[in-house]
């Protein structure tokens, strides 16, 4: 039967499906460490999916007027406008603390925004910036998402297992132009890469973008979400090293205790191994001297007192095959005792 191709992945979806466009090679698992830490840049993806990677950064463009942009720039916008009015009213109403707390009332907690602290005249810059990354991103099967952390806004990029905290900030040169007027403040972005699942020990450094010269930050889009899944990928294969680095250990302690285990089974073996000799060791003692005892009784006039001396000698012959592990005769009072094969073959089986 024909099959259905699937609907294409789009809007929350993209969220939540994993594998439509990052494709990883197969047998993964059975890399050795050395091809998994192969210095290649995604190493773990596949042909298509670099090529697709390549292809979507070279097409990343930032818009020259920011039209129909993406839902995080246009809530940024209102929150901010929000939170100014707000701060306004609360400034004025600071006089009266009761006054006060009337007004704050009537306000609502900040909602998660975008973390631009940049100035009026770069906000449209920075907006254009994060509007061309996000929806390029939304495309790559990857996505953003924001959180309040106390009174800071959390940004993220999360590209396959990892995330990237956003900082956009800006900073003013020293020098002046021709004109003898200050430079535009210029826009930083900073990037804390993190793996989600934090087997990686060795943290990556900030990844912090900026303009140059000859390459402002416009230009430079494609080779920050490019250098982003460079870098996940980069993480995921420590992550994959250091669960196998874990799984050795993991499985060095399990040889350790059955090692262990081992050695003290085999210490119980020896200690039934010598208590059963000196056991059969005091049995041949006994009868030694019953069979020397028994010489010397016939030695004796007295009938009666051989007859007391001879029943003293069947029990002394009863304890020692009592004792003897190789006969393991059972005893009126003291019991029975186990024949050492009974006891050897025993072991065999709980060992099984």
């Amino acid at each position: 039967m024909p099959k259905t191709p699937l609907p294409a992945v789009s809007g929350e979806l993209k969220r939540y499906i994993r594998n439509y466009v990052i494709k990883y090679r197969e047998g993964i698992e059975s890399f050795t460490d050395n091809e998994l830490a192969n210095a290649e840049e995604l190493n773990l993806l596949q042909e298509e999916t670099k090529s697709f990677i390549r292809e979507k950064c070279a097409q990343a463009t930032v818009k020259s007027q920011l039209r129909n942009p993406h839902k995080y720039i246009i809530e940024h916008k209102e929150e901010t406008i929000y939170r100014k009015k707000r701060d306004r009213a609360l400034k004025r109403a600071s006089f009266s603390p009761s006054y006060y707390s009337k007004v704050k009332s009537e306000y609502r907690e900040n909602n998660p925004i975008l973390p631009l602290s940049v100035s009026d005249v770069n906000i449209n810059r920075a907006y254009r910036l994060m509007d061309a990354i996000i929806t390029t991103l939304d495309d790559m099967e990857a996505y953003t998402t924001l959180r309040k952390d106390s009174s800071k806004d959390i940004g993220a990029f999360h590209i396959m297992h990892a995330s990237f905290q956003i900082t956009v900030n800006e900073q003013t040169r020293k020098t002046k132009n021709k004109d003898n007027k200050e430079h535009v403040p210029e826009l930083i972005l900073t990037l804390i890469p993190e793996s989600w699942f934090g087997f990686s020990k060795k943290t990556q450094p900030a990844m912090i973008y900026q303009d140059h010269d000859n390459e402002p930050m416009e230009v430079q889009v494609g080779k920050i979400i490019y250098d982003m899944f460079v870098v996940a990928n980069k993480l995921q294969v420590m992550d994959e090293l250091e669960k196998r680095e874990e799984r050795r250990k993991e499985e060095e302690r399990e040889r350790q205790r059955r090692l262990k285990k081992m050695r003290e089974g085999e210490l119980e073996e020896v200690k039934l191994l010598t208590q059963a000799s000196k056991d059969w060791a005091k049995a041949q003692k006994i009868r030694s001297f019953a069979d020397s005892m028994e010489c010397k009784i016939t030695e004796l006039d007295d009938q009666e007192k051989q007859e007391k001396l001879r029943k003293w000698l069947k029990w002394a012959r009863d304890k020692a095959d009592w004792l003897d592990p190789l006969t393991a005769k059972s005893d009126e009072l003291l019991g029975g005792n186990q024949h050492i094969f009974d006891v050897i073959l025993a072991k065999f089986e709980e060992n099984r």
